[in-house]
């Protein structure tokens, strides 16, 4: 599902940030699924405009990892090369920064259906 993260940045200057591919991410979790967001390991700088600006974001309802070669270690195995969807359930999406920019907001409930 696409989204968009609305920033609004009300100290009157740009605030400089460092990250990789993008600043922010909607991640789901449950009571019983709490993934560890991942990061990609390039570094690029980031200048986040005076007043509002807004950033594209993906939520993904599938497993935030997967191994390659079958079920390992925690990890779900992968499907086509990609992790497998989550069960269909009551998710919480929560946004999370690449490092703490803005007071983050609630999470809010999604409800994940089969395809």
């Amino acid at each position: 599902m696409s989204g968009l993260v609305v920033v609004e940045n009300n100290t009157g200057h740009p605030v400089r940030a460092w990250g990789c591919l993008t600043l922010f991410q909607i991640v789901l979790f449950s009571d019983t699924y709490r993934p560890t967001p991942v990061w990609a390991t390039c570094l690029q700088s980031f200048t986040i405009p005076a007043g509002e600006s807004s950033y594209p974001v993906t939520v993904d309802a599938s497993y935030l990892q997967c191994a390659e070669h079958g079920p390992r270690g925690g990890l779900k195995g992968c499907l086509d090369g990609k992790p497998p969807p989550l069960p269909p359930g009551t998710y919480r999406a929560r946004f999370i920064q690449a490092r703490h920019l803005f007071p983050e907001p609630q999470a809010i409930t999604v409800r994940v259906t089969a395809p």
